[in-house]
């Protein structure tokens, strides 16, 4: 990709300001506040867009920071640049209301939708923290941050899946762990249900455990009542049998006996025969008469009270016999429900493997992105001490850049922390691995922007690492409050623009 043209129509101090750019290196040199970190932030709003805050940090934001200073209502602003051998020109207005963008193929006229993904494609999938983290060295920015290392990580793994490094490993591996978080949710669910459904069991199952008990106890109550009744009516039927004794006059009887014998053996007949038939019927209506109960005599009010009562609770035992039946039924079928909400579900089952498989692949995922890593790792640190080497002479041959990017380099007898070098040499070594990333990451050549990034720098490592640049055949955006990339490039003759012309 090559810068062609900016157009400042209404960015920070600028007002209709236009800059031809041109291949190799563009110098801007001036004295502070002369805009140089504007052109900076205006090339990066062009591309990726103008940061805004929200809420307390919203006023520090980069929106805000680059508003007009004439007229807020116009923000906007235009460049041109070459991408993949074709020429484009990109219109963007950031006023809060207006938010329009305008991408146009200058060869045929097209235009383009950044909101499709336009933009992006000629970008090369490059966004805003991979341009921050290596072609664009902003004031006292040289120290790549933790995106670098993201990157470079997914870099590393879809390098290893597709040969290609646009997908994002990081947001892949959020997505397992976003799946297994619902798989395991859904298991949650389904495990408190099957809990719920248990205690919900147990408490019918407890309630027809004394719903059981229950009738138990008032059947066994009843049969304690029907053996009382039993007791007292076989105590009326003795007492009525007392009183039939009571009752038959056995004295006259036997009196009674006696005079029949003695008429059939004393009288003549046939007066004895009449006789004897007068007082054997007169014994029988005798005998009748006293063997008759009186009206009601033969059960009590009280007996008869019992009796209904006995019947009463002989329906009542049956009625209950029924009911502990069907209680016992539904008690058992509530054990099995019991038993079936202990047993893992078949949904549980399946949501458990899913859950199994998600542990696997992201386990899987991290194993190999940890071997392919290491390996984009090594590339990254040979490349970086090619470059380190090139723009210090030689004199540090290796580069060690362990995770996170932790550094350290080997002076050819021991190991150095990086924290222990001077702070110059430290420059260099985060320019050399902003480069070496800049090269791996992406295919297309960027311009390189760099803004007063040489402050730490004596002239000697300024000279080489500019040396280095120029044979890099790239385009260079340097900015300077300084002369000393001036007249250091003068020095070495190098051909480079005027930003400012």
């Amino acid at each position: 990709m090559k810068l062609e043209r900016l157009e400042l129509w209404s960015f920070g101090k600028f007002q209709n300001r236009s800059i031809e750019l041109s291949d190799g290196i563009n110098l801007f040199c001036a004295e502070n506040e002369a805009g140089k970190s504007t052109i900076y932030a205006f090339i990066k709003g062009m591309l990726f867009n103008v940061e805004r805050g929200r809420g307390r940090g919203a006023a520090k934001d980069a929106f805000h920071q680059y508003e007009p200073w004439r007229n807020p209502t116009q923000y906007c602003g235009m460049i041109r640049f070459e991408s993949g051998g074709r020429h484009f020109q990109l219109e963007r207005d950031f006023t809060k209301k207006g938010r329009k963008t305008r991408l146009f193929c200058l060869d045929d006229g097209e235009e383009l939708s950044e909101e499709k993904g336009d933009l992006q494609a000629l970008l090369m999938d490059l966004d805003s923290a991979g341009f921050e983290n290596t072609v664009a060295v902003g004031q006292l920015k040289a120290q790549p941050g933790e995106e670098l290392s993201t990157a470079l990580k997914n870099y590393a793994a879809n390098y290893y899946t597709s040969g290609a490094g646009n997908m994002d490993l990081e947001a892949a591996l959020l997505g397992l762990q976003k799946r297994k978080k619902e798989v395991e949710g859904l298991l949650r669910q389904a495990a408190q249900k099957r809990l719920a459904k248990r205690e919900e069991a147990e408490r019918a199952a407890e309630y027809t455990a004394k719903e059981i008990d229950r009738i138990q106890r008032e059947a066994a109550s009843g049969e304690e009542e029907i053996r009382q009744g039993k007791r007292l009516l076989d105590t009326y039927e003795q007492a009525r049998e007392e009183q039939v004794k009571k009752k038959f006059p056995v004295k006259a009887g036997i009196l009674w006996m006696a005079i029949l014998l003695v008429s059939l053996v004393v009288l003549p007949s046939p007066f004895r025969y009449y006789l004897a038939v007068i007082l054997t019927v007169a014994g029988i209506l005798a005998v009748f008469l006293l063997m008759r109960p009186e009206p009601e005599q033969g059960q009590t009010e009280e007996e008869q009270t019992v009796r209904r009562r006995m019947e009463k609770l002989k329906w009542n035992r049956e009625k209950l016999r029924s009911e502990r039946r069907d209680k016992q039924v539904e008690y058992d079928n509530i054990q099995e429900q019991i038993a079936e909400a202990c047993t893992i579900s078949v949904e549980e089952k399946e949501l458990e493997k899913r859950r199994e498989a998600l542990i696997l692949a992201e386990e899987r995922m991290q194993e190999v992105s940890v071997d392919v890593r290491k390996e984009t790792g090594l590339r990254l640190a040979e490349r970086a001490a090619e470059i380190f080497g090139e723009i210090t002479g030689g004199r540090y041959p290796k580069i060690f850049i362990e995770e996170e990017l932790e550094i350290s380099i080997f002076d050819g007898v021991r190991k150095i922390p990086l924290h222990m070098m001077s702070r110059g040499t430290i420059e260099q070594i985060y320019f050399a691995i902003r480069m070496a990333a800049s090269e791996i990451l992406y295919e297309e050549s960027w311009p390189i922007l760099l803004d007063d990034t040489f402050a730490y720098y004596d002239d000697k490592r300024m000279e080489a690492v500019l040396r280095w640049i120029a044979a890099q055949k790239k385009q260079v955006l340097l900015f300077s409050c300084q002369n000393r990339e001036k007249e250091a490039l003068d020095k070495m003759h190098f051909t480079y623009r005027n930003g400012w012309d």
